[in-house]
Protein backbone atom coordinates (compact mmCIF):
# COMPACT_ATOMS: atom_id res chain seq x y z
CA UNK A 1 0.00 0.00 0.00
CA UNK A 2 1.08 3.41 -0.10
CA UNK A 3 0.67 6.21 2.35
CA UNK A 4 1.66 10.32 1.10
CA UNK A 5 3.26 11.51 4.53
CA UNK A 6 3.05 15.24 4.80
CA UNK A 7 5.95 16.37 7.23
CA UNK A 8 6.21 20.21 8.90
CA UNK A 9 8.02 21.60 11.83
CA UNK A 10 6.06 21.94 14.52
CA UNK A 11 4.84 25.77 15.32
CA UNK A 12 7.36 27.14 17.72
CA UNK A 13 10.08 24.60 17.53
CA UNK A 14 13.13 27.31 16.39
CA UNK A 15 15.49 26.44 13.76
CA UNK A 16 18.52 26.27 16.15
CA UNK A 17 16.65 23.17 17.50
CA UNK A 18 15.92 21.54 13.39
CA UNK A 19 19.55 22.39 12.47
CA UNK A 20 21.15 20.03 14.49
CA UNK A 21 19.19 16.79 13.48
CA UNK A 22 19.28 17.64 9.48
CA UNK A 23 22.02 15.21 8.73
CA UNK A 24 20.63 12.55 10.89
CA UNK A 25 17.01 12.90 8.96
CA UNK A 26 19.11 12.95 6.00
CA UNK A 27 20.72 10.28 6.53
CA UNK A 28 17.22 8.07 7.85
CA UNK A 29 15.69 9.33 4.68
CA UNK A 30 17.57 8.11 2.44
CA UNK A 31 17.79 4.63 3.99
CA UNK A 32 14.17 4.10 3.71
CA UNK A 33 14.52 5.55 0.19
CA UNK A 34 17.45 2.91 -0.33
CA UNK A 35 14.94 0.31 1.31
CA UNK A 36 12.66 1.08 -1.43
CA UNK A 37 9.93 2.33 1.17
CA UNK A 38 10.67 5.70 0.44
CA UNK A 39 9.78 6.09 -2.85
CA UNK A 40 9.42 9.96 -3.73
CA UNK A 41 10.09 12.95 -1.11
CA UNK A 42 9.89 16.60 -2.16
CA UNK A 43 10.30 19.49 -0.27
CA UNK A 44 6.91 22.01 0.36
CA UNK A 45 7.64 24.86 -1.74
CA UNK A 46 7.77 26.94 1.27
CA UNK A 47 10.11 24.95 2.54
CA UNK A 48 7.85 24.46 5.82
CA UNK A 49 8.55 21.12 5.61
CA UNK A 50 8.62 17.66 3.46
CA UNK A 51 6.51 15.36 1.31
CA UNK A 52 7.11 11.86 0.81
CA UNK A 53 5.58 8.26 -0.78
CA UNK A 54 6.20 5.64 1.07
CA UNK A 55 4.97 2.05 0.56
CA UNK A 56 4.38 -0.57 2.73
CA UNK A 57 2.78 -3.76 4.00
CA UNK A 58 -0.21 -1.05 5.88
CA UNK A 59 -0.80 2.34 7.62
CA UNK A 60 0.77 0.71 10.92
CA UNK A 61 3.57 -0.58 9.44
CA UNK A 62 4.62 3.04 7.50
CA UNK A 63 3.60 4.43 10.53
CA UNK A 64 6.35 2.89 12.56
CA UNK A 65 8.90 3.33 10.38
CA UNK A 66 7.86 7.52 10.04
CA UNK A 67 8.30 6.94 13.69
CA UNK A 68 11.67 6.08 13.70
CA UNK A 69 12.60 9.21 11.72
CA UNK A 70 15.35 11.07 13.85
CA UNK A 71 13.34 14.74 14.12
CA UNK A 72 9.95 12.78 14.90
CA UNK A 73 11.73 11.11 17.46
CA UNK A 74 12.78 14.22 18.68
CA UNK A 75 9.24 16.22 18.51
CA UNK A 76 10.39 18.20 16.16
CA UNK A 77 8.12 16.91 13.06
CA UNK A 78 4.44 16.42 13.11
CA UNK A 79 3.60 14.08 10.13
CA UNK A 80 -0.01 13.43 8.96
CA UNK A 81 -0.13 10.16 7.09
CA UNK A 82 -2.70 9.77 4.18
CA UNK A 83 -3.56 6.02 3.10
CA UNK A 84 -3.92 6.36 -1.18
CA UNK A 85 -5.87 4.24 -3.30
CA UNK A 86 -6.00 3.82 -7.14
CA UNK A 87 -7.61 6.36 -8.40
CA UNK A 88 -10.62 4.65 -10.58
CA UNK A 89 -12.22 7.99 -12.40
CA UNK A 90 -10.69 7.14 -15.33
CA UNK A 91 -12.53 3.97 -15.65
CA UNK A 92 -16.15 6.41 -16.22
CA UNK A 93 -14.54 7.87 -19.97
CA UNK A 94 -14.36 4.19 -21.36
CA UNK A 95 -17.64 3.20 -19.65
CA UNK A 96 -20.45 2.21 -22.29
CA UNK A 97 -22.65 5.26 -23.35
CA UNK A 98 -25.95 3.76 -24.16
CA UNK A 99 -26.88 4.02 -27.86
CA UNK A 100 -22.93 3.85 -28.35
CA UNK A 101 -22.60 0.62 -29.36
Amino acid sequence: MQVLVIARVKPGIPVEKVLPFVSAEAAQAWEFYASEQIRQMYYIADMSGAVMLWEGESVESITQQVQKLPMVKEDILACELLPLKPYTGYASLFAQQPGNE
